[in-house]
């Protein structure tokens, strides 16, 4: 079985910016004796020759393209006079095009699955092309990123923008769900919704949730704790907004707990202004730390993670990620909504959506110590047990597709 897999980034180093949502899929299904081909755009090959040699000694054929893609304010406004929404125009590339097609002429997959929908054009165009099956793994579903950003953003002009790309968003995922052989979406409430919403076919839609693959429980090892929660972030925006909303909350309530808040991550960067306010309330800016294993090392020392997030789609990789360790978490709602088929709410981890309930969560956080522990050793079996099955789904997935190879899909007639 051949799989050629384009995503819309290098999947190495798989802890920065969601990639282990794809980096643990392709590494897995090489590990089951799937033909693993991989391409991206990147901004520069050289540069990250390292990590295309990390994915090649696993056992993947890589097909790294040079192209930027990178944010622009000079394309953000002039794509206000285009058709097509902005994250997508960003990186379409026709001389990619003209290079995946080359891939595809000698590879001959039996099936291309693209990540992300900002890409799905190239996989179209493929499809087209080369009448060949292909499957969109919808990260998230980008319209909905962008109602969120629109609801929570006050500048007029920004809301005008956020407003023109939502229709223009709309409109173009409602085409690539059409004509996508299998979309296989990351959370049930994506799948319902879109089902719900925009009548995608059942037999065409699923589901699975991502593995992350699990180490030791770090939290059980360290059970010394530091008397604080953690926050650990990348620089993208909804990690900025939602943490903004977060320390507003958290400013309510400092005086009231004798507990502090520490924040990792590229994050720190946009409050290192403030930094001297924010310690007046128990915020302490931790700043980046490069190595994974070192940050999980030190995650796993505190009482417990807050997810703070209240925009965006799909679900939070970082959620996952310190379940993976035995770290405790602590969501709101929006986070707790995509992953509600997995955790039992208020059990397996808490829930807030203002500062009365979290400041009830601290209470309850404060009672016997082998409690906690019980609760991560069995949130993080359950961590576990799903990144037992998640490849073993997309395999079926596979195997269902190559089984109708020949039934007439419906093909884009244009673009």
């Amino acid at each position: 079985m051949k799989i050629f897999v384009i995503t819309s980034q290098i999947p190495y180093p798989w802890w920065f910016y969601g990639r282990s949502s794809f980096y643990f899929l392709i590494k897995n299904l090489v590990n089951k004796s799937v033909q693993v081909y991989l391409s991206f755009p990147i901004n520069s090959i050289q540069e990250n020759e390292e990590n295309i040699k990390h994915l090649e000694n696993l056992g993947i054929k890589v097909y790294p393209f040079e192209h930027d893609t990178r944010d622009k304010i000079s394309f953000i406004l002039k794509n206000l006079f285009e058709k097509e929404p902005f994250k997508i125009k960003k990186y379409w590339n026709e001389n990619y095009f003209n290079f995946l097609s080359k891939v595809v002429e000698s590879i001959k997959p039996d099936i291309v699955q693209v990540h992300t929908s900002h890409m799905f054009k190239y996989g179209l165009l493929l499809k087209k092309k080369f009448e060949i099956p292909v499957i969109l793994r919808q990260q998230d579903i980008v319209h909905n990123q962008v109602l969120s950003f629109l609801k929570e953003v006050n500048n007029p002009l920004y809301k005008l923008i956020a407003l023109w790309q939502y229709y223009k968003t709309v409109n173009y995922e409602k085409k690539i769900w059409r004509y996508a052989d299998k979309i296989v979406f990351i959370t049930k409430s994506d799948y319902d919704y879109a089902i719900k919403r925009f009548k995608v076919s059942i037999e065409k839609a699923t589901y699975v949730y991502d593995g992350i693959p699990t180490k030791d429980n770090l939290y059980i090892k360290n059970k010394e704790k530091i008397k604080a929660f953690a926050f650990a972030a990348s620089d993208q925006l909804p990690n900025i907004i939602s943490l903004r909303w977060f320390i507003n909350i958290w400013k309510n309530i400092a005086d009231k707990t004798d507990f502090e808040f520490h924040i990792f991550g590229k994050v720190c960067n946009h409050f290192s202004m403030k930094e001297n306010e924010l310690r007046k309330y128990k915020i302490i800016l931790k700043g980046f730390i490069q190595n994974p294993n070192d940050l999980h090392n030190i995650l796993s020392k505190y009482i417990a993670f807050i997810s703070p997030t209240i925009q965006g789609s799909g679900y939070r990789t970082k959620i996952f990620e310190v379940m993976s360790i035995g770290l405790l978490v602590i969501c709101t709602e929006f986070d707790y909504k995509p992953i509600a088929p997995i955790f039992k709410k208020n059990e397996d981890l808490f829930v807030f959506s203002n500062e009365i309930e979290l400041l009830k969560i601290i209470e309850e956080l404060k009672s016997n110590m082998e409690v906690l522990l019980e609760l991560s050793d069995r949130v993080h079996k359950k961590i576990e047990y799903n990144y037992e099955i998640f490849t073993d789904e997309f395999i079926k997935i596979y195997n269902e597709i190559l089984s109708k190879k020949g039934v007439n899909h419906e093909n884009p007639t244009s673009w």
